[in-house]
C-alpha cells in the first residue's frame, strides 16, 4: 500500500467535514510541519495530535506543545508512564522481564539515567501520599492544552490514574520533576 500524502487524506477528510459527517479533526504522531499541513489542507483546525510525551519523553515540548497553546489545540499524551519507567516498579537492580525487557528505556544505563527522576517522583509522591505513577501524570496534567490518556490493565489501576487528577503540585515540585 502506498503512503497517501497529507494533503490528499485532509481533502478527504475536510469534504466529509464539509458534508455534516465529521465535525472535528484530530491527528496522531504528526510533526508540527505535518500538523500544519493538514490544517492547511483542511482549510481548519486540526483540534489535537496524539503524541508520546511523558517526564522522560518531552519532545512535544520542542514545538508541539508550544504550537498547541499558541493556537488553542490540544496535544495528546500517549504513553504518559514512558512504558512503565515512571511506575516506580522498575530500577537497576529490579529491571522488567517480559516485553518491557527489551525495550532501550530500560536498558541498564537508561535506568541509572533515570534514577534522579524517579528519586524526585518518590519524594513528591509520599509527600502527597500517592504513587509515582500518579504524580508523573499530574505532571502531565498540569500542563496547559495537555490531555493524558494512560493505559490500564485492571479497574483499579483506572482508578488511580483518574485519582492523579487530584493531586496539585506545589511549583517546587513541579520544578523538581520539570529539572
Amino acid at each position: 500500500n502506498p503512503v497517501v500524502p497529507v494533503r490528499t487524506t485532509m481533502a478527504a477528510t475536510a469534504a466529509l467535514k464539509r458534508e455534516g459527517l465529521v465535525r472535528h479533526v484530530g491527528v496522531s504522531n504528526f510533526s508540527l510541519e505535518r500538523w500544519r499541513e493538514a490544517e492547511r489542507a483542511m482549510l481548519g483546525p486540526v483540534i489535537s495530535n496524539q503524541v508520546r510525551y511523558s517526564l522522560v519523553d518531552r519532545a512535544a515540548e520542542d514545538d508541539l506543545l508550544p504550537w498547541a497553546q499558541a493556537h488553542d489545540r490540544i496535544v495528546i499524551a500517549y504513553s504518559p508512564l514512558g512504558q512503565g519507567v515512571l511506575s516506580g516498579r522498575y530500577d537497576e537492580d529490579h529491571p522488567p522481564t517480559g516485553i518491557r525487557a527489551s525495550s532501550a528505556t530500560f536498558l541498564p544505563e537508561n535506568l541509572r539515567r533515570v534514577a534522579p527522576l524517579l528519586g524526585a517522583l518518590r519524594d513528591v509522591a509520599a509527600a502527597h501520599g500517592v504513587t509515582s505513577a500518579q504524580v508523573a501524570l499530574a505532571w502531565l496534567i498540569a500542563r496547559p492544552n495537555v490531555i493524558v490518556i494512560p493505559g490500564a490493565s485492571s479497574v483499579e489501576q483506572a482508578e488511580s490514574n483518574a485519582q492523579a487528577s487530584d493531586i496539585e503540585l506545589s511549583p517546587e515540585e513541579d520544578r523538581a520533576l520539570t529539572d
